[in-house]
């Protein structure tokens, strides 16, 4: 009798359990006509997504096939019927989801980690990564388990179409090394590997990480040899937004919103200490002081003079937080205890 209702119970279980399909719809058309392929590479140890609750009903998240590596790669032709000569490749490093307690029912997770690559002369060079946390609350979705499938796929497409127009790292690595890229390409990178930095104007983080600056940039100071800005060596000062760092007698600067701000290193990598209102300036209501006699923008770079009273200032008046910045992409690494101010 109690196997017939042990038996019945497991079954009803199964029965209820109903799945929710990961639908590749998303358009990852490259308009430019560069792609030839795109391949995944399921890099997961655990295949399984899991199983996540709409309201007390469980959903296993699972793709559309089987067959992962046929399914992208269809999902590639389908909407690139003229194609060019770069392979990318996309490696799924990680994809989760699971119900988290909460007090009356149970909240959505997603837990997803990937990255991709473009393959040159037998060789990987890396483009883009992307990690994603999120929980899913059930009074904010109508439907958690749609809203996870969704997002899943969204991210997906996003960063396949953004690495079409990325030109990514100049560091060859071998498909044996895709498994510890993060560890073996930082080690090639000139900013990690060289014990000093290359004067000059970075617009981006690939050239800061090579070391490669810009030549038609150049420092500007004033008088006294003061750090203000940027400026163009021909004379005009029509910048873009576009800087990412500057680099002046071997000390480098992050470009925030605000002022630039001297890039720390240690073992673990590079960093800035900064507050919260300097990365996120349109959410502070306090003014921020960022150097003596700032009173406007140098082509997108708001005037920071750097001298040791301003510095005072400043950390006087705001909380100092240690700012990771990424070995691969240079984005912000944000401590957990980071919030934007409201």
């Amino acid at each position: 009798m109690k196997k017939t209702f042990f038996f019945l119970l497991f079954s009803s279980f199964i029965f209820a359990q109903k799945d929710q399909f990961i639908e590749l719809r998303n358009s990852i058309k490259d308009k430019n006509h560069f792609a030839k392929s795109l391949t995944l590479l399921d890099r997961r140890e655990d295949k399984n997504i899991g199983i996540v609750s709409h309201r007390k009903d469980p959903f296993e998240v699972k793709f559309e096939k089987d067959d992962l590596e046929k399914l992208f790669s269809d999902w590639f032709l389908e909407d690139n019927k003229v194609q060019g000569n770069i392979q990318y490749f996309l490696v799924l490093e990680n994809l989760k989801v699971n119900d988290i307690p909460t007090e009356r029912s149970a909240m959505g997770h997603l837990e997803m980690k990937m990255s991709t690559f473009l393959k040159r002369n037998d060789k990987y060079y890396f483009l883009k990564k992307r990690t994603i946390s999120k929980d899913y609350q059930q009074k904010d979705h109508a439907y958690i388990t749609r809203a996870i499938s969704a997002k899943i796929s969204s991210e997906l497409a996003d960063i396949i179409k953004d690495s079409y127009t990325e030109t990514g790292l100049n560091v060859p690595i071998f498909e044996t090394d895709l498994t510890n890229y993060e560890k073996i390409i930082p080690e090639k990178l000139s900013v990690y590997s060289s014990e000093t930095f290359t004067d000059g104007v970075y617009k981006d983080y690939k050239s800061f990480a090579e070391q490669k600056p810009a030549k038609e940039f150049a420092v500007k100071k004033n008088k006294d040899g003061v750090i203000k800005g940027v400026k163009r060596v021909d004379g005009y000062d029509n910048l873009g937004k576009d800087v990412y760092a500057i680099i002046d007698n071997g000390i480098a600067y992050k470009k925030t919103p605000v002022s630039i701000i001297e890039i720390e290193k240690d073992n673990d990598g590079i960093f800035i200490m900064a507050s919260q209102e300097e990365i996120f300036p349109q959410y502070s209501s306090t003014p921020i002081i960022v150097g003596a006699g700032a009173a406007g923008a140098i082509g997108g770079l708001i005037v920071a003079i750097i001298d040791v009273a301003a510095t005072r200032i400043r950390k006087q008046n705001a909380s100092y937080y240690r700012i990771g910045i990424d070995k691969l992409t240079g984005e912000y690494i944000l401590p957990k205890n980071f919030v934007k101010p409201k």
